[in-house]
C-alpha cells in the first residue's frame, strides 16, 4: 500500500515537471521572438537614420554646385552627378539613386497651356537611399528645389521630350519606371525616372535627335512596353518608334502599359476527361507592330509548348490582348478542335483582359472515335448559326439525341464516352429565322464524320 502511494506521488510529480517545462519553453520562445523582433526594429531604425543622414549629406554636396552642373551623368539635364552609387557607411551598404528634372512652374504659365515657352523654371533633385531588400520600409527619399539666378531660357539645340504612360483605358499610370537611352547625342543619355500621378514624365532640355530616344516602360505588376527602331531596321513596322526631339519644340511619346494577367489552358475531350501532352503554339498579347508585307499584327509573345500530364499549361505575367492557339502536327493527327469553354467569338482565339486570371478549356475530339460533327451555316454568307436545333436519330440503331449548336454552329455526337454505332443516321435541323431541313450521315469505321448543313433564311 505504501509502495502504491509512492508511485502515485512520483507520477504526479512527473506530470507537473512536464507542464512546468512546457510553460517555461513557451515563455522562452515568446521572449526570444519578441527580442528578435525588437532587435530588427532597432536595427532598421539605425539603418534609416544612417540613410537619412546620407541623403542629406548628398543633397548638401549638390547645393555646393553651380546651377548648370546640377544634373546627372547621361541624364536629362546632364551634369556631374552620378545617377547610381553604392556607399558603405558604418558597416552598412546603401544604394543611392539621384534623379534631376526640370520643372515647369505654373507661376509664369506652362508649356502645356502655351503660356510659357521657357519651361526650365527650376530643377528638382530627388535622392533615394535604400538598404537591405530596398522595400518601402527600407527606403528613404528627400527632394530639394534649385533655382537659377536670373531668367530661365531654353538651351540651344534642345527641346522637350514628354513621355506618357497609359493603361488600356487611356488612364495615366502613376509611378511607372521610364528608362531612356540615346547614343546618338553627346554626352550619351541613359536615365531612369518615374511618371507623375497622371502618368506623365517631362524632360525639358533634351538634346535634339531624330528617332534616337529609346524608351522602355516598366512597373511592378504591369506588363511593360518599349519603342523600336523604324522599319526596315526593325523587321516589322513598329507601333512605337524611337522618339525624336526637335529643338525648341515639344515631342510627346505615348506607350501603353497595363496590369499583367494569367492564362491557364486545359485540354479536355467532349466528355470532360483531361487530354494530356498536347503540343501547341500560342501567339498573342501585346501588338508590337504590323508585318511589312501582309499588315498582319506582330505580337510580342509566341511559344511552342505542351500541356502536362493533367492536360494543363499556365502562362503567368502575360499582357492583355488576343491569344491564338494552334495545334501542332502531332496533335492535329489525333484530335479535332471543337470549341473553347467558355466560348469565344473566334474558335481558337482567347481575349485576355488586363489583371484577369482566366482558365480556358480547349475541347478536343479524337479523330479515331466513331462520332459525328454537324456544322450548321447560313446559305447566305456561310456564317455559322448558333443555337440551331440538331436532331440525330436512327430507329434501327436506337439513337435519338437533340443538341443546340454552339457559337461556331457545331453539334457533336455522342454526348457520352460510348462511340456511335455504325450505320446511317437521320438529321433534322431547324433554327429561328431559317427554313428547316433534313439530311443523313453515315458512320463507318473508327473516325469522326463531319457534315456541313446550310439553312436558307
Amino acid at each position: 500500500m505504501m509502495r502504491s502511494q509512492r508511485k502515485r506521488i512520483s507520477g504526479f510529480t512527473l506530470i507537473e515537471a512536464m507542464v512546468v517545462l512546457f510553460v517555461v519553453s513557451l515563455i522562452t520562445l515568446t521572449f526570444y521572438e519578441t527580442w528578435n523582433l525588437g532587435t530588427k526594429h532597432i536595427a532598421n531604425a539605425k539603418y534609416r537614420l544612417g540613410a537619412t543622414a546620407l541623403a542629406n549629406q548628398q543633397m548638401e554636396i549638390i547645393r555646393s554646385l553651380i546651377f548648370d552642373d546640377i544634373g546627372t551623368v547621361s541624364g536629362i539635364p546632364s551634369g556631374t552627378l552620378a545617377q547610381d552609387q553604392t556607399l558603405h557607411v558604418n558597416n552598412t551598404v546603401y544604394d543611392v539613386h539621384t534623379v534631376v528634372q526640370f520643372v515647369d512652374d505654373p507661376t509664369d504659365g506652362t508649356l502645356a497651356a502655351g503660356t510659357d515657352l521657357a519651361p526650365n523654371d527650376y530643377k528638382k533633385v530627388t535622392i533615394t537611399v535604400s538598404w537591405g531588400d530596398a522595400s518601402d520600409s527600407e527606403t528613404v527619399d528627400t527632394t530639394s528645389i534649385f533655382s537659377l539666378d536670373g531668367v530661365e531660357s531654353v538651351a540651344a539645340g534642345t527641346g522637350i521630350l514628354s513621355v506618357n504612360v497609359l493603361n488600356n483605358a487611356g488612364v495615366g499610370v502613376a509611378n511607372a519606371s521610364v528608362h531612356i537611352t540615346n547614343t546618338s547625342v553627346t554626352p550619351n543619355i541613359n536615365v531612369t525616372a518615374a511618371t507623375d500621378t497622371n502618368g506623365n514624365l517631362m524632360f525639358p532640355g533634351a538634346p535634339a535627335s531624330v528617332q534616337g530616344y529609346h524608351i522602355t516602360v516598366s512597373k511592378g505588376g504591369y506588363y511593360g512596353n518599349m519603342t523600336y527602331s523604324p522599319y526596315p531596321t526593325s523587321v516589322f513596322k513598329p507601333t512605337n518608334v524611337h522618339a525624336s526631339v526637335v529643338a525648341g519644340s515639344l515631342t510627346a511619346a505615348t506607350l501603353v502599359a497595363d496590369r499583367t494577367s494569367t492564362l491557364k489552358i486545359q485540354t479536355e475531350d467532349p466528355f470532360g476527361t483531361s487530354v494530356p501532352d498536347i503540343d501547341f503554339t500560342i501567339t498573342g498579347g501585346l501588338v508590337s507592330g504590323t508585318d511589312a508585307s501582309t499588315s498582319a499584327p506582330v505580337y510580342d509573345f509566341t511559344q511552342s509548348t505542351v500541356t502536362d500530364s493533367s492536360g494543363e499549361k499556365e502562362f503567368s505575367d502575360r499582357s492583355s490582348g488576343d491569344y491564338a492557339l494552334t495545334l501542332d502536327s502531332s496533335a492535329v493527327a489525333q484530335y479535332e478542335l471543337l470549341r473553347l469553354d467558355p466560348e469565344e467569338t473566334v474558335q481558337n482565339s482567347i481575349n485576355l483582359i488586363a489583371g484577369d486570371s482566366k482558365t480556358v478549356k480547349y475541347i478536343l475530339a479524337r479523330k479515331n472515335f466513331q462520332s459525328a460533327l454537324i456544322t450548321v451555316k447560313s446559305a447566305s454568307g456561310g456564317t455559322p448559326i448558333s443555337g440551331a436545333s440538331v436532331r440525330l436519330h436512327s430507329t434501327s440503331l436506337g439513337f435519338d439525341v437533340t443538341l443546340a449548336t454552339d457559337t461556331y454552329g457545331q453539334a457533336y455526337f455522342p454526348t457520352a464516352a460510348t462511340p456511335l454505332a455504325s450505320g446511317t443516321y437521320d438529321i433534322d435541323v431547324s433554327a429561328s429565322g431559317f427554313t428547316s431541313t433534313t439530311d443523313t450521315i453515315s458512320i463507318i469505321g473508327s473516325n469522326i464524320e463531319k457534315k456541313i448543313i446550310s439553312l436558307n433564311p
